[in-house]
């Protein structure tokens, strides 16, 4: 590992002191949404900054900007959907539902029970019959209810394919099946 120079070692040091007001700024510009995002929106804004030329970097914190130059990129990162933090921290998380069992449904609309129906038995003979890929997503994300998030982490694919291979096998799954509709 390299060893910092007189310039990147005054950076972090005025970087260090400059952090808990950082944290503040962060919590002002992310409101509500700072329990989800707080701490990773700050990271990435301190990472631009410290990609920044070392001339342009000391120069911020001797004229005293820096506060507002790392906000600044805070404010931009957090507000558009075409930046680094939204495509890595934010995208995948917005659009996406969970299903809680039996939340919105009231003691006396509780649905019955239709695992033994013909329909199921189809789904389930049918589950068996597709490739391991597709197996693996009607298993972790339909029938273990796994947030897209952990799948894209657990095996290492887009968000496009996995939604796009999902709903391939749900139309697979109703077209062989809709005969017991």
């Amino acid at each position: 590992m390299k060893e910092l120079t007189e310039d990147e070692k005054f950076v972090r040091k005025e970087l260090t002191k400059l952090y808990p007001q950082l944290q503040i700024n962060e919590r002002k510009v992310l409101g509500s949404a700072y329990e989800q995002y707080g701490g990773d929106l700050l990271a990435v804004a301190i990472e631009f900054f410290l990609n920044k030329p070392i001339a342009n970097q000391v120069e911020a914190f001797e004229k005293g900007t820096a506060e507002n130059y790392v906000t600044f990129i805070m404010n931009l990162q957090a507000k558009s959907s075409s930046t680094h933090f939204y495509h890595h921290y934010k995208k995948h998380t917005l659009n996406m539902r969970e299903y809680y069992p039996e939340s919105y449904l009231y003691d006396g609309h509780k649905k019955e029970d239709n695992s033994d129906d013909d329909l199921m038995v189809c789904i389930k003979a049918n589950i068996e019959k597709l490739n391991p890929f597709e197996k693996m997503l009607v298993t972790e994300r339909i029938i273990k209810g796994m947030p897209y998030d952990d799948i894209i982490l657990k095996y290492n694919i887009t968000y496009a394919s996995l939604s796009g291979e999902l709903n391939k096998v749900k139309k697979k799954l109703r077209k062989l099946c809709q005969h017991y509709r």
